[in-house]
């Protein structure tokens, strides 16, 4: 006779009234546990402890399935070779009522186990072990996912009493809420620790996770590495395409990162444009550099989003620990090289170095002091006097920026603009250098009416929304014709599209315009025709060969005579000799500038110079 199995069993319950009041009881415990935050292992260990007790010769287990698809045996009474056997077997080795149960998602009986096809390959161990008939039911969780199974094994071959039978369905109840419970709670930890957009998780469980991939380090001889990954120009993203755009490049990069990485290493959103990635059982920081450089490959490849194809790319900064070392430090260490990272171009890895420690803390003092002289009013501004070639005579100047630092004296620009463009100081320098610069060149009208001054503008600079304003307002204030100040953009900055859109703008205002080292950027006098360009100052690399008839520089020659023919001015800046001075001369420029008339100097000491009616030239 082959095994009897049934998939229901419809029995009309006993009234009972002390099992009625056991699971009252049972109820009211269970849901205690629950609302205390009890364990789940802990809840089921008392169900299956009642299950036990009160079923006549009864052995139960309370089985679930984990990630893996592994059944786990949570809680029970089984014997350890039969608890063996459930505990850890993968889902193609599953077996026995509690197997069936799940898969038909319903009560599963055995009432012979020796003679049940469920138990091909172990009934001879379910017999030597007096477990003869056996009842399961599935468990389910949020969603009504079966999750699990609990068991009860008899040592006769019968049915459970209807007492049995209740009190087995409400411990399979009870079971199920301990499991909805710990699901919910769960799924509020992952909301907690997962960024939405990329699904990878925040930085909340990330120094936790670091500390015990170190702690394993410490037990096995390993190291950890930590990549610390930032987006380059993001905002550029966001500005052109819209934030939403921005969104889809983040979850893209996360993707493209997370598909580089082994499965026991760690991916976080460290925050709007940075990832950590944690890398276990590294040897040497050759192995965290060879998955840096292919993220970076990966993140490069052309992205196509809303019909445009972007190309994006990441600076890395690495660092590597053993056990001895705090998960802080080596998300400190990795922001450090990741800065380093990207003051040395786009797309690039750094790796930490302890002796930058230092020199990080030496730049804080810089940005904190240039902040302290910016406030108390250090700066000064020194004229580079300009030259009138037909009349020999000083009618402009250029305005260079110093610092007059307490201790260490008169600091020239290279000394304190890549700190003031570093600390976001670069603005508040530019702002006093205009209203400076316009505010002394109403002093000079005394000496000349008609003396101009320059003020050099970089590409972040002039294209600042209120640049317009700002030069505007000084003009006015200080009852400045505008005509009289040049703004001097480098030849490279004209590569910035919105650039010739705020030069149409400063031009509104009246200001003259002229383009810096001409002949070192891209540019040519044809496009720059095309420009409200008034002025085209030549770079002083032009002059070697310059003889005094004005021979021997072919490229500033011709530079000079096709700028006249535009109807451009000229400047020639850097000259030191009275031969240059000649060949300038004769090729007809406009304006010269060099230390062959005088050093910057104060506005005092320009003043001066200009009143003396023997520094013509």
């Amino acid at each position: 006779m082959g095994s009897v199995e049934e998939t229901a069993l419809h029995l009309v319950p006993e009234p009972d009234p002390d099992a009625d009041v056991a699971l009252v009881r049972l109820r009211a415990r269970i849901a205690t546990d629950i609302a205390s935050d009890r364990r789940s292992d802990h809840v089921f260990e008392t169900l299956i402890a009642e299950l036990d007790h009160r079923i006549s010769g009864g052995r139960s287990a309370i089985i679930t399935i984990d990630d893996a698809d592994q059944s786990r045996v949570r809680a029970s009474n089984l014997p350890p070779a039969i608890a063996t056997l459930i505990h850890g077997a993968s889902r193609r080795r599953w077996f026995g009522t509690w197997d069936a149960a799940m898969q038909r998602r319903g009560e599963v009986l055995a009432i012979e186990v020796a003679a049940s096809s469920l138990y091909r390959e172990h009934r001879g161990t379910f017999v030597e072990h007096g477990m003869l008939a056996a009842r399961a039911v599935p468990l389910t969780g949020r969603h009504g996912i079966v999750v699990g199974a609990c068991v009860t094994y008899l040592d006769q071959s019968r049915v459970l009493e209807p007492s049995e039978v209740d009190l087995f369905d409400e411990v399979t109840s009870l079971a199920e809420l301990a499991i909805i419970h710990d699901q919910s709670r769960q799924e509020l930890l992952d909301r907690i620790r997962h960024d939405p957009l990329t699904g990878l998780e925040n930085r909340e469980g990330l120094e936790e996770k670091l500390r015990r991939a170190l702690d394993t380090a410490r037990g096995h001889g390993w190291n950890v590495a930590v990549l610390f990954v930032d987006i380059d120009d993001l905002t550029l993203v966001n500005d052109s395409l819209g934030h939403a755009t921005g969104d889809l490049v983040i979850a893209e990069v996360a993707d493209r990162i997370r598909r580089q990485v082994l499965v026991g290493d760690t991916v976080v959103r460290f925050g709007g444009d940075e990832f950590i990635v944690v890398l276990e059982r590294i040897d040497a920081i050759a192995e965290a550099v060879t998955t840096a450089d292919r993220i970076r490959t990966a993140i490069a490849r052309p992205l196509r989003i809303a019909d445009t194809d972007l190309t994006i790319t990441v600076s890395i900064g690495l660092t590597i620990g053993t056990g001895d070392r705090t998960a802080l430090e080596l998300i400190d260490e990795g922001h450090a090289a990741v800065v380093r990272a990207k003051q040395a171009g786009r797309g690039t890895n750094a790796v930490h170095d302890s002796s930058l420690d230092s020199l990080a803390g030496d730049r804080l003092d810089r940005e904190v002091r240039l902040r302290e002289g910016i406030d108390h009013h250090e700066f000064v501004l020194f004229w580079q006097p300009k030259v009138r070639l037909e009349t020999g005579r000083i009618v402009g100047a250029e305005a260079l920026v110093r610092w007059e630092h307490p201790d260490r004296g008169i600091l020239g620009p290279d000394d304190f603009i890549p700190t003031a463009e570093r600390a976001g100081l670069i603005d508040d320098l530019s702002d006093w250098v205009v209203w400076q610069a316009v505010r002394e060149v109403a002093a000079f009208a005394d000496v000349d009416p008609d003396f101009s001054v320059a003020i050099n503008l970089s590409a972040s600079q002039l294209t600042r929304p209120d640049m317009q304003y700002q030069l505007g307002a000084a003009l006015d204030s200080y009852d400045v014709a505008p005509e009289r100040v040049i703004v001097e953009l480098t030849e490279s900055s004209l590569a910035d599209d919105t650039v010739a859109e705020r030069m149409d703008d400063l031009r509104s205002l009246g200001v003259r315009l002229a383009i810096d080292d001409f002949g070192t950027g891209y540019s040519s006098l044809a496009y720059v025709q095309q420009l409200p360009v008034s002025i085209v100052k030549v770079d002083r690399a032009f002059l070697v060969g310059l003889a005094a008839d004005g021979s021997g520089a072919p490229v500033l020659s011709a530079a000079v005579a096709m700028a006249h023919a535009l109807g451009l001015s000229t400047t020639v800046e850097g000259v030191e000799t009275r031969s240059q001075l000649a060949g300038l001369r004769n090729l007809g420029v406009t304006w010269a500038q060099g230390y062959l008339f005088a050093e910057p100097a104060t506005q005092a000491s320009l003043v001066s110079r200009m009143l003396d009616e023997s520094s013509r030239w």
